[in-house]
């Protein structure tokens, strides 16, 4: 008789403490504006902020001291894709990147790509998932272009649905 009176007590005080230190948080600490945020974004992640920087971090390491033009690096990626290289026409890309970072059109376009590599082991599909995640959600911060912006969605949610 007593236990379910004990046990309906327990829950009440849990779900009172939960509230109490919930509404204990200030709102300025509760959520810090993230770079996506403060561009006015509607949608904006943390953990893919993070990624992005990461990201670009690793393919300007990958792509070391850029020589050629930006024009020319973009003619050898075209012939690569025309050939089905797809990694070597990734190369060219990252090194188009991490020359013209703020180009979300080169963006969207590598997210697009590392999708249609086909991974060697189950490592590297995770792997080449998160890097199109994370180029397709740096593609729609740097976009203003509705359709882009959508289209870098679009593979940011497909990739998470994989």
């Amino acid at each position: 008789m007593f236990a379910p009176i004990r046990a309906g007590l327990l829950a009440a005080l849990f779900a009172f403490a939960c509230v109490l230190s919930v509404s204990a948080i200030p709102p300025a600490a509760a959520q810090t504006p993230t770079p996506a945020q403060t561009a006015d974004k509607p949608f904006s992640r943390a953990d893919l902020d993070d990624a992005a920087v990461r990201l670009e971090g690793q393919i300007k390491t990958d792509s070391g001291q850029v020589t050629k033009p930006v024009a020319q690096l973009r003619s050898e990626m075209d012939e690569a894709f025309k050939k089905n290289d797809f990694r070597t026409g990734l190369q060219l890309l990252g090194q188009i990147v991490s020359v013209e970072p703020g180009d979300a059109t080169s963006w969207l376009r590598l997210a697009r790509s590392v999708a249609q590599i086909r991974p060697a082991n189950a490592k590297e599909r995770t792997l080449l998932l998160e890097r199109s995640a994370t180029a397709g959600y740096i593609a729609y911060e740097r976009s203003d272009d509705p359709a882009e912006q959508a289209e870098a969605l679009r593979i940011v949610g497909n990739s998470f649905a994989e």
